[in-house]
């Protein structure tokens, strides 16, 4: 029997890269993503035995996450394998930044990731199997300043993870958190993290979209608690423990502070 996903921010980028490895495998897809237009434009570019369905949810609005997950429930939905992809970016200095916009993205990248994590792992866990793959970031390993909320949701979401995977990896379900350098999609762009006139943008190779896509595929095949992608990722994770804090945090500023003001 072919497996069933459920992914989020699947209308573009990493979500989509792994809808699209996961219908041409022959896996039953249920896409999921705010915008209903630009979500059935993506599923329509996707090839595979089972047509992917999608459904159109503003994950941060939790009574529309609670209304998904109830009509999840009332039809016996409950997939093979959770991709929670879907996230946000705010760059810039912290109290410079529009609080509805950080509130929009915190609730994202933690409180809907927890939510569908926690209905998802109690069925699986019932169930006796499942995976549950989160993508975290490398920088989810430090304190980040103008970059400070994401890289603290990140690090709520790998932490959140290893401790489920502990937690459940007995009942036959594996959760995993997935940490990327920074990826070639619209992420960086001015209207999302706006990341373009930063120096981490300018001096570190990035991975394109396939490459984080298939790093999420097999980290659920093999329950992979973590997972780090490419040298890039492996350096910023690997390094986080040993350098001294005041060095870290003068370099992690240059990097990401850009030519913005402190704000």
């Amino acid at each position: 029997m072919s497996k069933t996903y459920l992914i989020t921010g699947a209308s573009e980028g990493i979500g989509l890269e792994v809808a699209r490895l996961a219908v041409a495998s022959g896996g039953a897809v249920l896409m999921v993503a705010r915008d209903a237009v630009r979500l059935q434009a993506a599923a329509d570019t996707l090839t595979g035995p089972i047509r992917p369905r999608i459904a159109a949810v503003d994950l941060a609005d939790a009574a529309a996450l609670e209304s998904f997950i109830a009509g999840l429930d009332a039809k016996g939905e409950l997939p093979d394998v959770l991709v929670n992809n879907a996230g946000h970016g705010a760059s810039g200095a912290f109290v410079a930044a529009d609080w509805a916009k950080l509130d929009a993205m915190l609730r994202l990248n933690m409180n809907a990731l927890a939510r569908l994590s926690h209905w998802a792992a109690r069925g699986m866990k019932a169930r006796g199997s499942g995976s549950i793959v989160n993508l975290s970031a490398a920088v989810a390993t430090r304190p980040t300043p103008y970059f400070a909320a994401y890289a603290a949701s990140k690090a709520f979401v790998t932490n959140l993870s290893i401790a489920l995977h502990s937690e459940l990896k007995a009942h036959g379900v594996a959760v995993s958190a997935i940490h990327p350098p920074a990826v070639r999609t619209g992420f960086g762009a001015a209207d999302k993290a706006d990341l373009k006139s930063t120096l981490v943008h300018k001096l570190f190779p990035t991975v394109g979209p396939v490459t984080v896509a298939r790093a999420v595929l097999l980290a659920a095949e093999r329950g992979r608690r973590s997972v780090v992608v490419g040298p890039v990722a492996g350096i910023v994770m690997g390094t986080a423990p040993i350098l001294p804090r005041g060095f870290d945090l003068a370099f992690m500023t240059l990097l990401f502070k850009g030519n913005r003001a402190a704000g």
